[in-house]
């Protein structure tokens, strides 16, 4: 645990060190506290829901985000925000210099803060930090948030390899929380996003060889009939064109135009907020647009975010398998070897994509009233109606 716990800073009031590093000025109350570790320079942090305050950090973020970490800008974080959640983002700092930032939000329910927070590295979002000090940034960050007032536990998706796992295995052989992790597989905990992994080979022909005989002549077949009928494929829009196209697109596609304006939004302002954006899409011969698509680059690979196809007016053309061809044609042209589908992926691509296992963690302040609560959400919460189950689920 910290020493001393968190020192109640109050308004007006915020570490120079911080405030020099990422032109954070406190607007509101904060909560700050100092970590002692085997490492030459103490670590201390401070903990923000303000957007204005999470907005201030990105000059800090810009110097510690290496190549392909394309989720990692505070700017990405909160585009990423739905209702029903609120940002619990953490800085650290040592002797000046932010040595990282952690990415979590709180659930919130009916407008009332559960004091769970929750965070997902599944694809690299959770934790920006100086690699030789990702275990102490982690472990640092995770103990100021969970000792700021209100706050009850986190439960987090990670990676079995990198420092968080290692950061949380301490913590929990420390015994000052209660805590547990696991593997969990695809659609094991339904609470969480998945996103389809698709291994891509060295060349579109290995790719569609790899394809069972029925998916690769649709593949082929609806391709070359695409080209044949005089329509183009752009391999690259501007993202005001991006947003401007998808927006019209969207009612004329059967999938978006039953997503929430605001959901479908919130995608594009994801997109729009990476550093790599990747935007392709398909022209009619006439120059009216067929479809596009969003998302981003990062190592060794891409993310489809979304996808928008005129498939009301012209479902018999296969839209969505023909840019998705396309897409993966440029990517392996590119020298990349995997495609992430966000939010998973129907057929033809289901067939052929992985899901890796990662650990759920499950950490909780060690107070008998708390783990009396999670006993009581746990044995009734599976009675409850549908809504109200999935809602306390959330927090046990």
């Amino acid at each position: 645990m910290i020493p001393t716990q968190n020192r109640l800073f109050q308004q007006g009031i915020c570490p120079p060190s911080l405030k020099a590093v990422s032109g954070v000025e406190a607007m509101h109350t904060r909560y700050v506290g100092s970590y002692a570790n085997s490492s030459p320079n103490n670590m201390s942090g401070v903990v923000l829901s303000s957007t204005m305050e999470i907005r201030r950090l990105r000059e800090a973020a810009r110097s510690l985000i290496q190549e392909g970490e394309a989720t990692l800008d505070p700017e990405f974080f909160l585009a990423s925000m739905a209702i029903g959640w609120r940002p619990k983002v953490v800085a650290v700092y040592s002797a000046g210099e932010v040595t990282g930032i952690m990415y979590a939000k709180e659930r919130v329910i009916s407008g009332i803060p559960t004091g769970i927070v929750y965070g997902d590295g599944s694809l690299g979002g959770l934790l920006l930090s100086n690699p030789e000090h990702q275990q102490n940034t982690f472990r640092v960050a995770m103990e100021l948030l969970l000792a700021s007032p209100g706050i009850r536990g986190a439960r987090l998706r990670i990676a079995r390899s990198g420092g968080e796992f290692d950061a949380i295995c301490q913590m929990i052989a420390s015994g000052s929380l209660d805590g547990q992790y696991s593997p969990i597989g695809h659609n094991d905990f339904p609470l969480w996003l998945w996103h389809a992994h698709l291994h891509l080979p060295d060349t579109y022909e290995q790719f569609l060889e790899g394809l069972g005989s029925t998916t690769r002549h649709n593949f082929r077949y609806y391709r070359r009939r695409f080209d044949a009928s005089g329509n183009k494929f752009i391999e690259r829009l501007p993202m005001d064109e991006l947003r401007s196209v998808a927006l019209e697109l969207r009612s004329k596609c059967k999938f978006t135009a039953q997503m929430p304006l605001t959901d479908f939004e919130r995608s594009l302002d994801m997109v729009t907020a990476t550093h790599r954006p990747l935007a392709i899409g398909l022209k009619h011969g006439d120059g009216t647009w067929l479809s596009v698509l969003g998302g981003w680059y990062i190592h060794g690979g891409a993310v489809l975010m979304f996808q928008c196809n005129r498939d009301r007016d012209f479902d018999a053309d296969s839209l969505s398998l023909v840019l998705r061809a396309y897409l993966i044609e440029l990517l392996i042209q590119q020298g990349l070897n995997k495609l992430v589908i966000w939010g998973d992926t129907g057929p033809p691509l289901s067939r052929y994509v992985s899901y890796p296992t990662t650990i759920g963690v499950r950490l909780d302040v060690p107070t008998i009233s708390w783990r009396l609560a999670r006993l009581c959400m746990s044995k009734v919460g599976p009675h409850l109606p549908r809504r109200l189950a999935a809602a306390v689920r959330w927090v046990w």
